[in-house]
């Protein structure tokens, strides 16, 4: 097999925005399929390059998942590369990217174990509302939102948040509700395309429903997304860089995603081609 491109269990064939990449390969004379990334009875010898891709579990089972990634970087070419993935399983990647000079939502750290007092952080810091959410965590996991009045609930969320692992606390960005969030997409450090999505949260207000493709016309957002890539500072051949503006009309980064983000292939006419030939060149 040319191409192994790695899912969960729940999506064997791929999730539909992503499901576009295999004739795209195959069009390229590729062999390529989907393969559950913990399927005990694969041979990753046999396989040239292994993508990572709807592996949509690996963040309930992180040390599994970076442990897996060891392995099969070992055995054959991993995309992105197993040290890339066990530092991006980790939001505590956006504290070293914020200390490169990337414009980073703020964010207060609580470590496993700790407390923290989220009215007096509130005060201090001018928040009306906060969100809270696990630094291990994928699609709104066990993230939480609470105005300033509920403090006192905040509070204890942290502490029992914190007896699992360590917890963000970030100011809650209004513009969601309308804007959403802009994900710049990148290959092998292209630009390829870029989407606007809707507020992860289910019972967040939004001013539109579905995922959009959309032409950038934002300079400092795209001059933003180029400072990611460069403060990682090493090739990944797909990046998401998800983008949003803060409370004063700035924008700022929200997630690097180069684990298994969605990449919305379908919405762009060229999306799946590019990202075919980046993998193709790699073989």
């Amino acid at each position: 097999m040319d191409v192994a491109i790695l899912t969960y269990h729940a999506l064997p064939q791929l999730e539909p925005y992503d499901a576009c990449l295999l004739p795209a390969l195959t069009a390229l004379g590729l062999d390529a399929r989907p393969v559950i990334w913990d399927d005990p009875a694969m041979d990753w010898r046999t396989v040239r390059l292994a993508l990572v891709r709807n592996t949509w579990d690996s963040h309930l089972r992180r040390d599994a998942f970076v442990a897996w990634a060891d392995k099969v970087g070992r055995l054959t070419q991993l995309q992105n590369p197993a040290p890339v993935l066990r530092w991006n399983t980790h939001k505590a990647y956006l504290r070293e990217l914020e200390e490169k000079g990337v414009a980073v939502t703020p964010t207060v750290w609580v470590r496993q174990g700790d407390t923290l007092d989220v009215g007096a952080l509130a005060a201090e810091r001018g928040w009306d509302t906060v969100v809270l959410k696990p630094a291990v965590s994928a699609g709104a996991l066990k993230t939480h939102i609470f105005p300033r009045a509920e403090a006192d609930a905040a509070t204890a969320r942290v502490a029992a948040l914190a007896r699992e692992g360590d917890v963000m606390v970030q100011p809650y960005l209004t513009t969601f509700e309308k804007e959403g969030e802009r994900s710049y997409i990148y290959f092998d450090g292209a630009f390829s395309h870029a989407v606007h999505r809707p507020p992860t949260l289910a019972d967040a207000p939004r001013g539109f429903s579905k995922p959009v493709a959309f032409t950038p016309e934002n300079p400092a957002e795209l001059r933003l997304a180029e400072s990611v890539l460069e403060a990682v500072g090493q090739p990944l051949l797909y990046a998401r860089v998800d983008v949003a503006t803060d409370n004063a009309g700035q924008p700022r980064l929200q997630e690097l995603e180069v684990t298994e983000p969605s990449l919305f292939l379908s919405l762009d006419a060229g999306a799946a081609d590019r990202m075919a030939r980046a993998i193709a060149a790699k073989l």
